[in-house]
């Protein structure tokens, strides 16, 4: 050290005061270290303080915040105290080991013998509730002897870089404030706005611009009149009535209704109003500002209307899902469809993959419902969507939804259906139809539970359990290449084939009799029974369209009936009817019938197809045509028209 300094302690503390007087924030702390090292003649000098975030201060460890050398400054750095010089230090106690410090702390002596290290000098640095927020230090590469001056002055910077540390510690808590407010007032659906005390807008929110329809530019300085018919002094009044109330502390002022908002088109709308005075007063002992937070009335009573309409419907809804979709209330006699409904008692409680195959208005739909309200998903949505009701550009974008922008059309961002169930069930009704691209898609969600939107590129995750549903043979298409074998593996976890109406003819009568019962209710008539002849030609039927079919029946031979006792006479046709089987086929008959069978059932089905178009003149869709009659989706219909060879002569 220089041997002028050491005799003047008073010039020692001017050389240092004169280089850091100029400098806050980090550049106090660089010029600090540097001063502070050579006017004490010292090899290094550095200030560190304990690293992390002020709720989350890692104590085990520091980083400094500036390190200088008599080379230059070097990079910061970041260490563990344990076994150091610095944990004694930083438990509190100012520090001299005067030799050998290499030695003395055996953990950390390769470290100190890099550095040159021979002796150490450090002080802790407090903040005013006498914690400990880090060290200065100095090291030497030559012993140093204890000097109350070198003492002083460390004590004396210490207190000054605890006072910068403090006030650093206070700049981050008051951005990460600004931060926090800032994200508050954006983000918040409610307007604010805070005005001076002579009715001047000095900061609105983004909600405010919103409702007023104005930029923030343009209301920032202009007077609050210019944004409600109300003027600012009776709120203003009503605000310190409401105070003198309180005892003279500020109060708020809160106006459900009767104020009026101003738009930039002159508009007027009601809003609800709170006003409230800050507590920082002016000379005159008046509030400098006011905080007003506004809703649009009109809006909310438009939200709570269709809210209402919303839960009316849910309710509405439910209401019939539960009284028409009862499992235990399925009418049925046949071992066949017990066994089935005993398999779906099995499954529903699992999240298992459903998949139900079966023919043309066999139940499948009616048969998903069950499954879904037997399952620990029941008070969650059942979604449900006909693959085969939509063109094959927009099944995508029903099943996963899409971004604003995706296509041409989309001009907001749509929620999915597999959003909709997120934690329900998604039930995909002919799951046949989708296209190749949708298939790629909906595999990836039954393996990963994740998808994007269309258009978007944030995976989204849900929890979903898919019931499928087709009358078409999946396994033979993966065959042939038509449908993808891995997604068919992963539908086909739990198969449930629904029998046809002609297997389990012995269902046929209550069945019958449960629609007609349900018809006379509907009509308000007294059905009692069907005639005895009527119900032969019912189970001599083939029933192509299995028990959807039936409920039609029932209900035209319902509307047609002359009394109590209902007459099929001339719904179905003699045409279409085949005799049952009068006793147990033998092998050989066994074999041809096995052949002949579904050839008679697709002729019965083309017969009963081509009478229904005939009667409605080949028209197809709308409220007269053919698939409304036949409660089968337009597509589907042309399709089994296809198959059959249906064409008008």
């Amino acid at each position: 050290m220089n041997a002028s300094l050491q005799a003047d302690p008073d010039r020692l503390l001017q050389k240092v005061v004169a280089g850091t007087a100029g400098d806050i924030g980090e550049g106090f702390f660089r010029a600090l270290v540097k001063h502070l090292g050579e006017a004490l003649g010292v090899r290094y000098a550095f200030v560190a303080v304990f690293p992390g975030a002020p709720d989350c201060v890692q104590k085990d460890r520091v980083q400094t915040l500036a390190w200088w050398s008599r080379d230059g400054y070097l990079d910061n750095i970041e260490y563990p105290i344990a076994g150091s010089p610095c944990e004694l230090v930083l438990a509190g106690e100012t520090r001299l080991f005067c030799d050998n410090v290499a030695a003395l702390f055996p953990a950390e002596e390769e470290e100190l013998r890099a550095l040159g290290a021979v002796s150490y000098l450090a002080m802790p640095l407090f903040d005013t509730r006498g914690e400990v927020m880090g060290h200065l230090a100095v090291i030497d590469d030559k012993p140093m002897q204890e000097r109350p001056g070198d003492l002083s002055l460390l004590r004396v910077f210490g207190a000054r870089t605890a006072a910068e540390l403090e006030r650093r510690a206070m700049d981050e808590s008051l951005r990460r404030s600004e931060a926090r407010l800032k994200s508050i007032l954006e983000s918040t659906h409610d307007a604010i706005v805070v005005v001076d005390g002579a009715g001047q807008v000095t900061l609105c929110n983004p909600a405010a611009e919103a409702l007023f329809a104005r930029k923030a530019d343009i209301m920032l300085g202009a007077p609050l009149d210019r944004l409600l018919t109300t003027p600012f002094t009776q709120l203003k009044q009503g605000c310190f009535g409401h105070s003198a109330a309180a005892g003279g502390r500020p109060a708020s002022l809160w106006a459900p209704q009767g104020i009026q908002a101003r738009r930039a088109s002159g508009e007027a709308f009601p809003v609800e109003l709170t006003i409230s005075p800050s507590t920082p007063v002016a000379d005159d002992g008046q509030p400098q500002l006011f905080t007003l937070i506004l809703r649009d009335l009109a809006s909310r009573e438009a939200a709570d209307r269709e809210l209402k309409r919303l839960r009316l419907t849910a309710s509405y809804l439910r209401a019939e899902v539960e009284q028409a979709f009862d499992l235990d209330g399925m009418v049925t006699r046949a071992p066949r469809m017990q066994k089935v409904l005993a398999n779906v008692q099995r499954v529903a409680p699992t999240d298992s993959t459903v998949l139900l195959t079966g023919e043309t208005g066999v139940g499948k739909e009616l048969m998903a419902r069950a499954i879904h309200r037997q399952s620990r998903r029941a008070d969650k949505p059942l979604i449900k969507i006909n693959c085969a009701a939509l063109p094959a550009e927009l099944i995508e974008s029903e099943l996963f939804g899409h971004e604003a922008g995706a296509f041409t059309g989309a001009v907001s961002k749509r929620i999915g259906r597999f959003e909709l169930a997120d934690g329900g069930t998604l039930f995909l009704d002919e799951v046949g139809e989708l296209t190749a691209a949708a298939q790629a898609k909906l595999l990836r969600v039954l393996q990963e539970q994740e998808f994007e939107r269309v258009g978007g590129s944030r995976s989204i995750r849900v929890d979903v359990r898919v019931v499928a549903a087709t009358n078409r043979d999946l396994g033979a298409m993966a065959t042939a290449g038509e449908f993808r074998g891995d997604l068919y593996y992963r539908l086909n976890v739990f198969p449930v084939r629904i029998p046809p109406l002609r297997e389990r003819r012995e269902d046929i009568p209550p069945l019958a009799r449960h629609f007609l019962a349900r018809n006379a209710r509907d009509l308000g008539r007294a059905l009692t029974d069907l005639t005895p002849d009527s119900m032969d030609r019912l189970l001599g039927y083939p029933w192509p369209g299995n028990v959807r079919e039936l409920q039609n029946v029932i209900e035209r031979a319902a509307i047609l009936a002359d009394g109590p006792l209902v007459s099929i006479q001339d719904v179905l046709e003699p045409a279409r009817q085949t005799a049952m089987p009068a006793a147990p086929a033998t092998p050989e008959e066994t074999t041809t019938q096995a052949v002949a069978a579904p050839l008679a059932a697709m002729d019965a089905e083309r017969a009963h197809l081509q009478a229904v178009l005939e009667q409605t003149d080949w028209t197809i869709e709308g409220e007269q045509g053919a698939a409304r009659l036949l409660q089968l989706a337009p597509s589907t219909l042309r399709s089994r028209m296809k198959k059959l060879g249906i064409r008008r002569s």
